[in-house]
């Protein structure tokens, strides 16, 4: 005789039973596994890190690779934050519960991070210890590797796999631990200028290698379990694609520039405005102070050496200038209606605006060219090439002098002019005013 045991569905695990479930769809049913229990976090499909899957979050989409004398080795050249709720082939809300554990394995849950070890383009091979960059990867523009840092850690993602503790984990009713999106680290990312960075690509346009750069897995239960931290993740993978959640990827969101261009070397390091009164500024008055920004161009024979000719503008293969605002300032400056059509704003607002009591309403900071037409002010890297004047950008010699030309280099200066004033349409209160902002130069 045999007894044959049949089960519809999978209950709840018996006492002492230590697994994970990965949560891709809502599960009303308690007795499941996969419960995901009202108001205790979302569920939602989610594939994992494919080849395709992944962000670059905002890092520069335009990338300018220039020759080791203009650039030299270790020079970076973009970085930026890719964001874990952006990470995946779709993208997570916070609250969304990628993983559903029992009890027992409280303690036990870990975010895994290695760089792609079995893609020679995508994090196999290190490039960056003769240049004093560690942990930086080739990719697959000649020129060009990666390096990525895990923000919660403040590790560097290496081949070889590291591990974080996931901590402050939420739980359901039923005392199952929920490992959500907001768990999960961001990630910095660096791009640099290294000549032992050996890509096999020295084309221009759309970087196009589809694989991820980096992986964040997830191991508890039975999930991922045979990551070990120092593994080598050329040959170790236990769990991909499905059970890792998150990627960066320069596959088709990096476009490659190799043009001639420019560096800043000097821009003035503060502007005082001396003080003006609320009457005043009520009336019309404003306060206006000189910007003054140095920076060097190559005007010689660049083509030589494999680098398109510099050419000054905001068209493609051109040399653009902007001022960068902080995010805060942008978000602050949109939401008071100075925005542009594009992704630019039309003024720099104080640090604070609109949420610190103790700085000025109503006033913001416009800067304009020597001849009065008043400039753009970028808001963000990312996505921001080609958008022209309504993004921010200028042609780089527009109102530049130049100077001394060293070996095909040559010195420029040029003049912009920062005006505090009252903002159109508000009332003006009393207060401080303080803002930063970068100078930037880009080919488009």
């Amino acid at each position: 005789m045999a007894l044959l045991l049949m089960f519809s569905g999978l209950t709840i695990p018996v006492s002492g039973w230590a697994e994970c479930y990965r949560i891709t769809t809502t599960n009303n049913t308690p007795s499941s596994a996969y419960y995901t229990e009202p108001g205790k976090g979302t569920a939602a499909h989610w594939d994992g890190a494919t080849d395709p899957a992944g962000s670059v979050g905002n890092l520069p989409t335009v990338v300018n690779i220039n020759n080791s004398t203009f650039q030299p080795n270790g020079t970076l050249m973009a970085s930026g934050t890719v964001n874990f709720l952006t990470s995946g082939a779709q993208a997570y809300s916070a609250d969304q519960i990628l993983f559903r554990c029992t009890a027992s394995e409280a303690g036990k849950l870990y975010e895994y991070y290695a760089t792609n070890g079995d893609s020679i383009y995508a994090g196999n091979v290190d490039v960056g210890a003769a240049s004093g960059l560690p942990f930086t990867y080739q990719t697959y523009a000649n020129g060009m590797a990666l390096r990525a840092t895990n923000l919660a850690t403040g590790e560097y993602y290496s081949r070889y796999w590291k591990a974080r503790l996931l901590t402050n984990l939420d739980t359901d009713s039923q005392g199952w631990i929920l490992v959500k999106a907001k768990n999960f680290s961001d990630t910095k990312v660096e791009l640099f200028r290294l000549s032992s960075a050996a890509g096999s690509w020295t084309g221009t346009g759309m970087l196009s290698w589809t694989q991820p750069a980096t992986y964040i897995a997830f191991r508890g239960g039975s999930l991922s379990n045979g990551l070990t931290v120092g593994a080598d993740s050329n040959s170790i993978y236990y769990g991909w694609y499905n059970m890792w959640p998150g990627a960066v990827n320069l596959h088709n969101r990096i476009t490659i520039r190799r043009s001639a261009t420019c560096s800043v070397t000097n821009v003035t390091p503060t502007v005082r405005f001396p003080i003006i009164t609320v009457a005043e500024l009520r009336a019309g008055v404003s306060r206006q102070m000189p910007i003054t920004i140095q920076f060097n161009c190559q005007t010689g024979t660049p083509a030589n050496t494999g680098v398109t000719a510099l050419a000054s503008g905001v068209g493609v293969n051109q040399t653009s200038m902007g001022i960068l605002v902080n995010p805060a300032n942008a978000a602050a400056a949109v939401s008071a209606g100075l925005g542009t059509t594009g992704s630019g704003v039309s003024y720099l607002l104080s640090d604070g605006y609109g949420t610190d009591p103790l700085v000025a309403s109503g006033v913001g900071i416009q800067i304009s060219r020597p001849n009065g037409t008043v400039l753009n002010l970028l808001s963000t890297l990312s996505g921001s090439v080609l958008g022209g004047n309504n993004a921010g950008w200028y042609p780089v010699l527009d109102d530049a002098t130049p100077g001394a030309v060293v070996s095909g280099v040559t010195t420029y200066t040029k003049t912009v002019n920062a005006t505090l004033k009252a903002l159109p349409g508000k009332t003006v209160t009393a207060g401080k005013v303080t803002a930063t902002a970068q100078v930037i130069i880009q080919v488009q």
